[in-house]
């Protein structure tokens, strides 16, 4: 079959078959076309909306077609601020590692009475890893400088050849702590004091000056607005003030803060310049910024600076939701459009004018059962924690967080069925407490897991950081052939997993309590609770609702 022009579909955009591609032409006169790899046409307009500005400086020549793929595969380029996080964050650990070695003592004590540390062996095993660190620096090893341009690349950060020298001295900076961090161990236990002492403030002193040099850069402008030779239009802050001045009589007090949190976001952007000088761009940009922030009703965000939320790595469950970012859209374009230009005329054109802002709905998709046998098919081949884990959650339907917190001593063994389960002291809300049969298809999986592990290590000590998590179910997936979307232009994530598995056993049991038992979902009238159920079910009734899940 044939390409052909979808009338509903983006510009720039064909369909072949049942998937839609990226086709325009390149500066040579050839096509550039790649798959979006979906047929769903929510999923193409959201994709759409974030690489459409891009495809005119591939066509005039100003981005190359590979910044281009990497755009497409969700790369950003590398800023001076992921350099800084990844350099502090290294900083902090070691900091916080070095001011814990008074305690060390008595939490070796509390996990193994019988076993002391040795101050000896930690001497000579502290004065190797001193060494190991110096000598990078010393023979210019490009292990750590390595190990970070991985980590960036995982959060698809890309980098290009002038960033090395950066990656380098940041590099650098890392040997050097840890070098500092191993000769504090070696000090400590050596005896020194003093020395020990001395270390970790020079420690603290370089984390401080960090802190200090990447708040200076924080203050700058994350987009770079250029001047034109003459604006005498007023600074943003300036027009800002005006704004409030004649619409802010009306707002109430929770609109009057809601409607100055969005100027402050603008502000961090751009940066105190003539709003004569921001572009259609840079409004984009902002929005883009503002999809990336956290909901500041929750903790830690609730208690952190808007920097401080700008710089985290928010996990995907707690970003602001589309409606959130199409509400900032909705006052500045009040600013812009309605009072700067139509209503001032210190405006011609409204940088605003034209951007639209999907909002999507929140509830998450669930895979099919040709995907869930794709992923377990795939799951089955490997042999570190992904296949365990992502076993877990597929045939658990729990929460990540549950799983990544459970303990040896939490998988126990049911004396009536024989089974095991695995039990859930607490979370979300006051159901999250209860037992989860273990399904028999990962039973040997986990009894293995466990079986060299103390009663309170936990069940997956190994697992990656949130966010990396995060990025191997995404390649999964792609390995697997399935879309992020589905044909409801759903999202699917990690969390898709828990959808899908109470799907699938509300269908195959009838009884969506018993289900609501296993999940921890609270129970209510609407979903049919009977006085059967007023207590918690033995386990063998829970047993029909993991039994019945079989992909």
């Amino acid at each position: 079959m044939g390409n052909r022009v979808d009338n509903k579909a983006p510009k720039f955009t064909t369909k072949r078959g049942n998937t839609y591609y990226i086709n325009f032409r390149l500066p040579d006169g050839t096509f550039f076309r790649r798959s979006l790899g979906t047929d769903s046409l929510r999923a193409v307009e959201v994709t759409m909306s974030r690489l459409s500005p891009y495809i005119p400086l591939v066509q005039n020549g100003s981005l190359s077609v590979a910044q281009f793929k990497m755009h497409i595969d969700g790369f950003r380029e590398a800023t001076q601020r992921d350099f800084d996080t990844y350099l502090l964050d290294w900083l902090r650990m070691g900091v916080e590692e070095a001011q814990r070695m008074p305690d060390l003592g008595r939490f070796q004590r509390k996990i193994d009475s019988e076993t002391a540390i040795s101050p000896a062996a930690t001497v000579t095993e502290a004065k190797g890893r001193a060494d190991l660190h110096l000598n990078r620096v010393y023979s210019g090893d490009d292990s750590t400088a390595r190990m970070m341009l991985a980590a960036l690349h995982q959060k698809k950060v890309a980098f290009s050849q002038k960033d090395l020298d950066h990656a380098y001295e940041v590099a650098g900076q890392i040997d050097m702590h840890q070098a500092m961090l191993h000769q504090a161990y070696e000090a400590f236990y050596a005896g020194d004091i003093v020395r020990y002492r001395a270390l970790v403030e020079s420690m603290q002193s370089q984390l401080a000056d960090t802190e200090k040099l990447k708040k200076t850069v924080i203050k700058q402008a994350v987009v770079t607005v250029d001047a034109p030779e003459a604006d005498n239009t007023p600074l943003l802050s300036e027009a800002w003030k005006m704004f409030v001045a004649e619409k802010g009589k009306t707002w109430a007090i929770t609109i009057s803060r809601e409607n100055n949190r969005f100027y402050e976001v603008l502000m961090h952007v751009l940066g105190d310049v003539p709003v004569g000088r921001i572009t259609k761009q840079h409004i984009r940009q902002t929005l883009a910024v503002i999809e990336s922030l956290p909901r500041r009703n929750l903790k830690p965000y609730s208690d952190m600076s808007l920097d401080e939320c700008i710089d985290f790595d928010v996990p995907e469950d707690d970003l602001i939701s589309s409606a959130n970012v199409k509400k900032h859209l909705k006052i500045y374009s009040s600013f812009f459009k309605v009072f700067l230009k139509d209503e001032k005329d210190i405006l011609e054109k409204s940088p605003t004018e034209g951007i639209k802002y999907e909002v999507t709905e929140n509830k998450g998709g669930h895979y099919t059962k040709p995907e869930m046998k794709r992923l377990i098919e795939r799951l089955s081949t490997f042999t570190d924690w992904r296949k365990d884990y992502f076993l877990t959650l597929i045939y658990t339907g729990a929460r990540r967080g549950e799983m990544a917190v459970i303990r040896k001593e939490h998988i126990r063994k049911d004396e009536e069925t024989g089974r095991y389960y695995i039990f859930i002291g607490g979370g979300k809300t006051e159901h999250a407490q209860r037992q989860i049969p273990v399904s028999k298809k990962i039973e040997s999986l986990l009894l293995s897991r466990i079986k060299s592990l103390k009663s309170a290590d936990l069940v997956f000590g190994d697992l990656p950081t949130y966010e990396h998590i995060a990025f191997q179910w995404r390649s999964l997936m792609e390995e697997c052939n399935i879309p992020k979307y589905n044909e409801f232009g759903q999202k699917r994530v990690i969390h898709a997993c828990r959808h899908t598995f109470i799907s699938e056993a509300i269908t195959k049991t009838g009884n969506a309590t018993l289900v609501q038992f296993v999940v921890g979902h609270s129970r209510t009238q609407s979903l049919g609770i009977t006085a059967r159920y007023t207590h918690r079910p033995p386990l063998n009734e829970l047993l029909k609702v993991v039994d019945s899940v079989d992909w």
